[in-house]
């Protein structure tokens, strides 16, 4: 059986002794029903992983004392691959984040679109780190994507060139993902996903301009947390094979 992953902003040494908290001790507690002894492991969302023994459960179960017994840092995967994309309705925002996290997404930038509907909540980012950090843990993915402030298409490819990124925008009259994606990926890559509506010429052309390249995921429209995934997967197959 694969011990639990739970989420710790900081990792000590290995020898010191950490404190888990809040819903995380919670989980471990309730959900988990760890005891004395029980190894569990802590990522601190940038790369660091520990293992720990359980050596203390707090009075009314408020919180774990751990003893960190090994440590160690996993780099980024390379290349990065970073999401920018039309928010879809509802729970579907959920699904989106969850599957492309799971599949290794860097960051996360909202578009705003003009034939977008849905645009971010005050407390968005909140609620999307967290289904992020829920989907690391399941996939045991070490690095937390990046929430990044909304955007337009424009600014979203102007500010992926300007890191040295490659811009793809998901577009009918592009060449299809096999054809764009024949080989190995070498630098970073951004993908641009519109809303149902797709993008306007206008914004098409604005991210044209700053050197993308258009992809095609085929005849279908699909949902936008559909192509994002279609997209994600494509681009995480070719980076590892």
């Amino acid at each position: 059986m694969i011990e639990p992953l739970f989420y710790s902003e900081q990792l000590a040494e290995a020898g010191a002794t950490v404190t888990l908290a809040g819903d995380e001790a919670h989980h471990a507690i309730a959900a988990r029903r760890l005891k004395v002894g029980d190894t569990l492991w802590l990522f601190d969302g940038r790369g660091t992983l520990a293992r720990t023994a359980l050596v203390e459960i707090a009075a009314r179960r408020r919180g774990l004392a751990l003893r960190v017994e090994e440590r160690r840092t996993e780099p980024p995967a390379k290349p990065s691959i970073h999401l920018a994309c039309a928010l879809p309705k509802g729970d579907r925002q959920a699904v989106l984040l969850d599957m492309a996290t799971q599949l290794g997404m860097a960051s996360f930038t909202p578009l705003v679109c003009e034939r977008g509907v849905v645009k971010p909540g005050e407390n968005a980012g909140a609620r999307w780190r967290r289904i992020c950090l829920e989907a690391c843990k399941q996939s045991r993915r070490l690095h937390l994507p990046e929430i990044r402030e909304a955007a337009t298409p424009r600014e979203a490819a102007a500010r992926a060139a300007a890191e040295g990124a490659r811009v793809w925008i998901a577009h009918p009259s592009g060449e299809s993902v096999a054809a764009a994606g024949s080989s190995r990926p070498s630098s970073d890559i951004a993908l641009l996903i519109g809303p149902e509506g797709g993008f306007t010429e206008e914004e098409v052309g604005a991210v044209l301009a700053q050197g993308a390249q258009p992809v095609s995921l085929g005849p279908a429209i699909l949902r936008i947390e559909t192509a994002a995934v279609a997209l994600l997967a494509a681009l995480t197959v070719r980076a590892h094979s």
